[in-house]
């Protein structure tokens, strides 16, 4: 069956609104080496930023994962867009990060609302044989996303204006929510294809069960390992890059939107990849066997000094953790039958706890260690060598369980 444009729509309107999401969101991160040049402030202070965004963020994703079937769609992203919008312009009239990390809790708070209310729009209004293109629509998101702010803020640091950045994603927040408000202006009439609409009891729709408390918390931890080795890269790299190489900030954060713009190579690797790899375990082993040997090779070329390796190597660890990323939370959530949000935003909220670390750990580790850089990336290959050993655990015990019930 073809599939219907109201439903090509309201993919569109998904992908576009988790877009300008992430533009929302990592305007601090994009521009936070040009930040602490400027204000003069210390490392562990503007990582204490991004901390307390994804603390707020993890925790309201565990509340909102259970509470997404119930919000009222339109209203709710549009007021969380606006939100957002409101949170970039206090940063760029503010400008003391003493104060931000109050504005980024509220930001992250807000944003918590999105993931999991918009997997579950798309389980219920996109029909099963159409979910992959969901799913891939979805996964390019961040990557899209990423890699716009990151060009805004090289190009707002380059002209001399660092904070135009934030004015800059507080327009294109509000220009996305006068598109979403559009798009579903007839988002009720649309018809409901999920299963639990269909056959599922009231019991059945109330939220989490037993059969589903194993598999969060096994894939939980793979997804909180995840947000710790995906951010830490992304958030830090440019810090690397000019601490140690020496590349003014506008360079270093033009040369580490590359990470992100490469990413949506490893969200599609993923999903093709799956089509060979039924078990999600196994598939999440060898993507995390592969961070191995890419966070390896950043480790060797910083020993080296060789930076172009440090980024080439940095772009492949993007790419399986984008890969990682896309299979937590949104390949194994929508595949579900029922209960899609509530997966999905537990998953997310577990991201976000290794979010949480990547923002205040390293920032110690750099601010209070003479280590510094050479500790920070001998954790990260230790970090991902241990998950890629845990989820062949979990594989085994997979196929243990597949033949005890054969």
């Amino acid at each position: 069956m073809p599939l219907r444009k109201d439903v090509k729509a309201l993919i569109f309107v998904c992908a576009l609104v988790y877009v300008a999401a992430y533009i929302g969101r990592l305007s601090y991160s994009s521009s936070m080496v040009a930040i602490m040049e400027e204000t003069g402030s210390a490392k562990d202070a503007a990582g204490l930023v991004t901390t307390f965004y994804y603390f707020a963020y993890g925790c309201g994703q565990v509340i909102n994962a259970f509470f997404c079937r119930r919000y009222k769609v339109r209203p709710v992203i549009a007021g969380v867009l606006t939100v957002s919008a409101l949170c970039n312009v206090l940063v760029a009239i503010l400008r003391d990060v003493s104060v931000l990390k109050y504005v980024w809790f509220l930001n992250g708070a807000a944003q918590s609302v999105l993931w999991c209310t918009l997997i579950e729009l798309l389980s219920h209004k996109v029909p099963a044989e159409h979910k992959n293109r969901a799913i891939l629509s979805m996964s390019v998101t961040v990557a899209i996303g990423t890699t716009s702010i990151y060009t805004i803020s090289a190009a707002c640091i380059a002209l001399g204006n660092l904070f135009a950045t934030f004015w800059v994603g507080a327009v294109i927040l509000i220009a996305v929510v006068c598109v979403w408000l559009f798009i579903t202006r007839n988002l009720d009439s649309m018809e409901d294809y999920s299963a639990s609409a269909q056959s599922a009891s009231p019991t059945q729709k109330a939220g989490l069960t037993l059969a589903m408390i194993a598999p969060i918390l096994c894939v939980g931890v793979l997804a909180s390992a995840n947000g710790f080795l995906k951010d830490t890269m992304v958030t830090w790299v440019p810090s690397l890059l000019y601490d140690v190489f020496g590349l003014p900030s506008q360079y270093s954060v033009m040369i580490t939107l590359l990470l992100p713009l490469f990413s949506f190579f490893g969200s599609a690797l993923g999903v093709a990849i799956h089509k060979k790899v039924c078990s999600y375990y196994s598939l999440l082993t060898i993507m995390y066997a592969a961070s191995t040997a890419a966070l390896a090779g950043v480790l060797v070329s910083y020993h080296l000094h060789l930076i172009v390796p440090v980024i080439l190597f940095a772009i492949f660890n993007s790419c399986f953790m984008a890969s990682v990323n896309n299979v937590v939370t949104s390949m194994i959530p929508l595949e579900r039958k029922s209960g899609s949000g509530l997966f999905a935003g537990l998953m997310d909220a577990f991201c976000y706890v290794g979010s949480t670390a990547s923002g205040i750990i390293p920032g110690l580790i750099l601010e209070r260690t003479q280590s510094g850089f050479s500790l920070l990336l001998a954790i990260m290959p230790a970090a991902a060598i241990v998950c890629a050993l845990y989820a062949i655990l979990l594989r085994l015990t997979e196929r243990h369980e597949e033949k005890k019930s054969a």
